[in-house]
Formats: structure tokens, sequence, C-alpha cells
């Protein structure tokens, strides 16, 4: 594991970025909604981009956009959007910096005839390229959080469920994205593609430590104990559902019915579950 105490930067005295680029339902809402809330606490030593500013969200729906496309054109988007994000950044000197947003390996499995993260290294190698050429000597390293394949299927099945395409029973769905879990390959893919140490973060493990799963990235930034210790622990967020209301979400989408009164059934369902009425 990384040695650093500090975060200003390795051994070396280059300035530490770190990125964490996902994977999508690896907890990456919880990890954001940490780092958000000890932005104040990580400032001397870390910045921080999350998925607000206008310049990273354009960032990363172009690299949803090539992910989907692979076409030349979505590639200069996306070299473009990274440009204007670059050109944005203002760190202070020896301050390292935490990017976080599962969108920057592409879309999630699922969409669009997607399956699985095959676009990951790419999107990931132009990232680091252009990091490295704003912040000469900079030190990357990619934090990608990975979950059981059952467990993380079914979350992304309930993700798919909540927008009115989804058509598939859990069981098809995990038929089609079998190939998706075998994250193996693509971490080493990204290692390889970003010349950058690739710290993989089981969400089992990670969720048991004392601030959740941002504990990874704080691993992988070398976050001193004593800085760790004056953080406070944030409530996971984006919490999955049980089977009878994924379910019951895929049997609204089959049906013929206006998109907003889909939406409105939806709805209250969601509310009968997060009130712990019986469905």
């Amino acid at each position: 594991m990384v040695a650093v105490s500090s975060g200003r930067a390795d051994p070396a005295g280059n300035r530490v970025v770190v990125i964490h680029a996902g994977f999508h339902k690896t907890g990456t809402t919880s990890v954001q909604a940490a780092l958000a809330a000890h932005r104040e606490a990580l400032a001397p030593v870390f910045a921080l981009q999350l998925p607000r500013g206008p310049a990273f969200r354009t960032l990363t729906r172009a690299a949803r956009l090539w992910s989907a496309e692979r076409r030349p054109m979505a590639m200069r988007l996306y070299r473009q959007a990274l440009a204007q994000w670059l050109g944005g950044l203002d760190l202070a000197a020896g301050q390292g910096l935490i990017v976080s947003s599962e969108d920057l390996a592409g879309h999630m499995p699922g969409d669009f005839g997607i399956t699985d993260y095959g676009a990951a290294p790419r999107l990931l190698a132009e990232l680091a390229r252009g990091l490295r050429a704003a912040f000469p000597g900079a030190d990357l390293r990619v934090v990608l959080g990975t979950r059981a394949p059952g467990a993380w299927l079914a979350s992304l099945h309930w993700q798919q469920a909540k927008r009115h395409t989804m058509l598939e029973d859990a069981a098809a769905f995990a038929d089609r994205m079998a190939g998706a879990v075998r994250t193996g390959p693509v971490l080493e893919a990204v290692a390889r593609a970003t010349g950058a140490p690739v710290h993989a973060a089981p969400l089992e493990e990670q969720a048991q430590r004392g601030l959740g799963p941002v504990e990874a990235i704080y691993d992988a930034a070398g976050l001193g104990a004593d800085l760790r210790a004056h953080l406070a622990p944030v409530p996971a967020a984006n919490r999955g559902a049980p089977a009878q209301l994924v379910a019951a979400f895929v049997a609204l989408n089959r049906q013929t019915m206006p998109r907003e009164d889909r939406q409105a059934a939806k709805d209250a369902l969601l509310a009968q579950f997060r009130a712990g009425l019986p469905l």
C-alpha cells in the first residue's frame, strides 16, 4: 500500500493525483458524498473534482459518448472536453488532486447495448496523458471499485429498471451481462494503458471500514491516519432495492401506458418501500 503520509506529494516530491473512475454500483455515490463532506478538511492537501462542475460534467458526458459510439469524432469531443477541464484546474503549489466519477470509465453496462468496460482503458489513458501534461511529474494512482458478481449484477439491474426501457427480468439481464463481471482483465488493461498503479477496492471490504468505501481513495492518496481521525463517517447513499420492487418496476416498464403515469406508479412504489410498507 502507498506510504505517503501528508497527501501533498510522494517521497520524491511529485504531486499525487488519484483517479477514482468507478466502477458503477460499487459505492461510488457514497464515496463522492464522503469526499464532498470532507472537502474542507482535505483542502490543505487535496483539491477535489466531483461530478458537479460544468466542465467536469462535460468531460464525463463525452466519456460516455465515446464508450457508446467509439468513433473518431467522439474521441475528438472527449479530448476537447478534457483540455477544457484541465485548463480550468487551479491547484495550489504541492496540492494533490482527487478526481471521482464512475462515468470516466464510460457508460454503465446495460446502457446502449454496452455489456462491459472495454472503453475504460482508452478513456483513462487519455485522462492520464492529459493530467501528466498539465502537471509534469504527477504521481498518478487509479482506484476502481469492484463487487461480488451476484450483488453487482442485481444492483446494475435495479439501476436500469428505474428507466422505462428495461424490459428484462433479473435472470435475463444477468445472462446478457455475464461478461461484465470479469473486471480483472480490465484492471490490468487500465494499468497498462495509464502506466499508473491500479488499486482494486472490493465494496464488501471497504464498506466495513470506519469511513466506508472512501477509505480506498484515501489509501491510494496516502492520506495519513492523523487527518483521517478528524473525518466524520457519512451514511451510505443510493442503496439497492429488494427483488420484489425491481420486478415491479420491470412489470411497469412492460405495460403500455403514458410515460408520466408509469413514472408516477414507480414513485409511489418507491415511497412505499422507503416508508417500510408492504409492496
